[in-house]
């Protein structure tokens, strides 16, 4: 069948179907319905990209758990420990999936909330600009997962931690991280 199919499989059901969430004699329905259409099939593999590329995204500041999360995967990750202060060249490896910049030192202990800011060194532009970000309590750290795409954006930037307690103090801490991707 080349055509219109006519009784197309929905939208939702698909996205369900590629998450893994239809009931067995749903999915079953399913699996029967894309062999024997080809509309319905080229559908399915484009909910199937949305649905692998969502899989695969990687918010930019991740928790602890997330990032052991990661690692179970199997994500080939590299760890860059910094100090508030810190001004530092950093390689993205070839054959690393993902750089964890841990931005520590700070006493989260009692932090209530902590933003989280990236700019561009160079303009002062903001990359990235969250309120209320993920953070590692125990650890004092706030963990920014860097991706390979981001080669694309400039090389020089400076991230930026506030963390504010229950009383309203505020503790704060930059970081300059300069990048440079290996090829790869």
């Amino acid at each position: 069948m080349t055509g219109a199919c006519a009784s197309p499989v929905a939208w939702d059901t698909l996205a369900d179907y590629w998450a893994g969430d239809l009931p067995p004699p749903a999915e079953e329905a399913v699996d029967e319905h894309l062999m024997g259409c080809a509309a319905c099939s080229a559908v399915s593999a484009r909910v199937a990209a949305i649905a692998e590329t969502l899989r695969t995204e990687i918010p930019p500041v991740i928790t602890g758990d997330e990032l052991a999360a990661l690692r179970a995967r199997g994500l080939r990750i590299v760890e860059n420990p910094m100090a508030p202060g810190a001004r530092k060249p950093v390689v993205f490896p070839a054959g690393v999936d993902l750089l964890i910049h841990r931005l520590g030192g700070l006493d989260l202990t009692r932090a209530t909330r902590v933003a989280f800011i990236l700019r561009v060194e160079g303009t002062g532009r903001v990359l990235v600009d969250i309120d209320d970000a993920p953070f590692d309590r125990a650890a004092g750290a706030v963990l920014v997962a860097c991706q390979k795409h981001f080669a694309a954006l400039p090389p020089d930037t400076v991230a930026e931690v506030r963390a504010r307690d229950a009383a309203g103090a505020e503790v704060a801490a930059t970081y300059t991280i300069l990048h440079r991707f290996d090829g790869g």
